[in-house]
Protein backbone atom coordinates (compact mmCIF):
# COMPACT_ATOMS: atom_id res chain seq x y z
CA UNK A 1 0.00 0.00 0.00
CA UNK A 2 1.78 3.36 -0.94
CA UNK A 3 0.45 6.93 0.42
CA UNK A 4 1.01 10.05 0.54
CA UNK A 5 1.25 11.81 3.89
CA UNK A 6 -1.20 14.07 2.87
CA UNK A 7 -3.55 11.07 1.66
CA UNK A 8 -3.73 9.46 4.70
CA UNK A 9 -4.63 12.93 6.83
CA UNK A 10 -7.40 12.30 4.38
CA UNK A 11 -8.11 8.90 5.40
CA UNK A 12 -8.17 9.43 8.63
CA UNK A 13 -10.38 12.43 8.57
CA UNK A 14 -12.80 10.30 5.89
CA UNK A 15 -12.24 7.32 8.72
CA UNK A 16 -13.41 9.57 11.56
CA UNK A 17 -16.62 10.75 10.20
CA UNK A 18 -17.14 7.12 9.05
CA UNK A 19 -17.13 6.16 12.49
CA UNK A 20 -19.33 9.32 13.85
CA UNK A 21 -21.49 8.20 11.43
CA UNK A 22 -22.15 4.59 11.18
CA UNK A 23 -20.19 3.30 14.47
CA UNK A 24 -20.54 3.01 18.12
CA UNK A 25 -21.72 6.72 19.93
CA UNK A 26 -19.08 7.79 22.54
CA UNK A 27 -15.77 6.65 23.49
CA UNK A 28 -15.13 4.77 20.60
CA UNK A 29 -14.96 7.59 18.50
CA UNK A 30 -13.33 9.91 21.23
CA UNK A 31 -10.58 7.12 21.40
CA UNK A 32 -10.13 6.81 17.74
CA UNK A 33 -9.97 10.51 17.67
CA UNK A 34 -7.20 10.60 20.65
CA UNK A 35 -5.28 7.84 18.65
CA UNK A 36 -5.29 8.81 15.35
CA UNK A 37 -4.57 12.73 16.17
CA UNK A 38 -1.27 11.08 17.66
CA UNK A 39 -0.85 8.99 14.49
CA UNK A 40 -1.04 12.53 12.53
CA UNK A 41 1.63 14.11 14.57
CA UNK A 42 3.85 11.46 13.63
CA UNK A 43 3.29 11.52 10.23
CA UNK A 44 4.04 15.25 10.66
CA UNK A 45 7.26 15.00 12.71
CA UNK A 46 8.52 11.15 11.12
CA UNK A 47 10.88 10.87 7.96
CA UNK A 48 9.77 7.41 7.87
CA UNK A 49 7.31 5.44 5.57
CA UNK A 50 3.95 5.46 6.01
CA UNK A 51 3.58 1.56 6.11
CA UNK A 52 6.57 1.40 8.43
CA UNK A 53 4.59 3.98 10.64
CA UNK A 54 1.45 2.26 10.31
CA UNK A 55 3.30 -0.91 11.97
CA UNK A 56 4.43 0.80 14.27
CA UNK A 57 2.00 2.25 15.96
CA UNK A 58 -0.30 -0.80 15.59
CA UNK A 59 2.21 -2.13 18.66
CA UNK A 60 0.74 0.40 20.30
CA UNK A 61 0.98 -0.62 23.99
CA UNK A 62 -2.33 0.40 24.87
CA UNK A 63 -4.79 -2.11 23.99
CA UNK A 64 -7.84 0.29 22.84
CA UNK A 65 -5.34 2.03 20.85
CA UNK A 66 -4.04 -0.76 19.06
CA UNK A 67 -7.41 -1.85 18.32
CA UNK A 68 -7.69 1.85 16.58
CA UNK A 69 -4.51 1.07 14.34
CA UNK A 70 -6.06 -2.28 13.33
CA UNK A 71 -9.32 -1.28 12.29
CA UNK A 72 -7.77 1.55 10.64
CA UNK A 73 -5.43 -0.19 8.54
CA UNK A 74 -8.64 -2.26 7.51
CA UNK A 75 -10.45 0.59 6.49
CA UNK A 76 -7.53 1.59 4.30
CA UNK A 77 -7.06 -2.02 2.34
Amino acid sequence: MKYSKNKLNEYIQLYLNDLEDYGDEGDNVLIAEAALSEFKSLLVESDQNILSLLNEAKKDPRPAYRVVYKNFVEYLE
